[in-house]
């Protein structure tokens, strides 16, 4: 494996603990002040927390450093290796992915602007004035906005994983490089989307509530952003691995999951609320809960429209679902990665 200087990896990764711990706090903060727990106040608890976890990650990466002198490889050291490796060919991979996505194009990146804010407006004069499904929903043009990015970033990475492996089979097939770099490659390309058409979304917004209504602004809830983007790429790269290893053996799948993917999209509350189901569909609004990208999206919106972070329940839960869709198609991807030269 490749020499790696892990005294500057833990010097980048206490900065960017630190970096994260300052915008969670920030984003999280009026959620943290209205918690109480035993009459005390919880920031006095998540204080502590946040000074435990520092040292767990401190003292954890001394354990690396030490390790390494004496020629051991603990858990954590071989990933740092592999990522270390083959960074340069991860980051070729993502560079390729994403120009040739707007190769040729007149306007190039400029789309990934456009794209949801031309959707929001043919959605917008559809379902609000000739279908009038907007119903009690304010702010409904920032209301779809927000769903149309996540949703799109979402619908992107999977499309974009889904031949990861089949279309990478020429590299596959003549030099070794550990698999999963590929769908996790193609991942990334599509979050590099995600993020760039959060911008329309803050500045809609700002304008919007400049304009339209001064009661819409951008508070300091906005520092969770990062976090909700960090939790729907670990649930991406999840759901590529499965997709990915599942177009080796069947290519039906890529027909099926185009009409899969169109069924979960009205499926989940992109133009429509849940409050129009509570009085004669309450279970729907049960059922709602079960739907991943549903978790994502109010997530956005809660920080956008509602200006507040989610309560840490909410925040919980959408974490244990990418955290869970994460190792399940690891695990898949690992189990039936050796078979893929014989498919390919």
């Amino acid at each position: 494996m490749t020499k790696i200087d892990l005294k500057k990896i833990k010097r980048i990764s206490m900065l960017i603990f630190l970096a994260l711990a300052v915008l969670f706090t920030v984003g999280a903060w009026d959620r943290i002040v209205e918690i109480r727990i035993l009459s005390l106040p919880f920031y006095v608890t998540y204080g502590t927390i946040l000074l435990l976890l520092g040292l767990a990650l401190y003292l954890y990466l001394t354990h690396l450093q030490t390790a390494e002198k004496k020629g051991r490889h603990p858990f954590g050291m071989r990933i740092f290796e592999t990522l270390h490796k083959y960074r340069f060919l991860l980051e070729q991979l993502v560079t390729r992915d994403f120009k040739v996505k707007y190769k040729r194009s007149v306007l190039g990146v400029f789309w990934s602007f456009l794209n949801p804010l031309f959707m929001m407006l043919v959605q917008y004069v559809v379902f609000s004035h000739l279908l009038n499904i907007r119903g009690d929903i304010a702010h409904y043009a920032i209301y779809l906005l927000c769903g149309i990015v996540i949703w799109n970033g979402f619908n992107d990475c999977s499309m974009q994983s889904l031949r990861s492996i089949t279309g990478n089979a020429h590299l596959i097939t003549k030099v070794y490089v550990p698999k999963y770099i590929y769908p996790i490659s193609k991942v990334l390309s599509a979050t590099i989307n995600i993020v760039l058409s959060m911008v329309p979304l803050l500045l809609v917004t700002l304008v919007y509530g400049l304009i339209a209504n001064p009661h819409l602004y951008l508070s300091e809830a906005v520092c969770l952003l990062p976090f909700a983007l960090f939790l729907l790429l670990i649930f991406c790269i999840g759901i590529g691995f499965i997709l990915s290893c599942l177009m080796v053996f069947f290519h039906d799948i890529e027909f099926l999951w185009s009409v899969f993917a169109t069924i979960w999209m009205y499926a989940t509350p992109i133009i429509y609320s849940l409050s129009m189901f509570e009085s004669r569909a309450a279970w729907l609004v049960t059922v709602m809960q079960f739907n991943p990208m549903y978790h994502y999206i109010n997530f956005v919106r809660t920080l956008i429209l509602e200006r507040t972070a989610p309560s840490f329940l909410e925040m919980g839960i959408t974490a244990l679902i990418s955290f869970a869709m994460f190792f399940i198609g690891f695990f898949i991807f690992r189990k039936f990665q050796d078979k893929f030269v014989l498919y390919l």
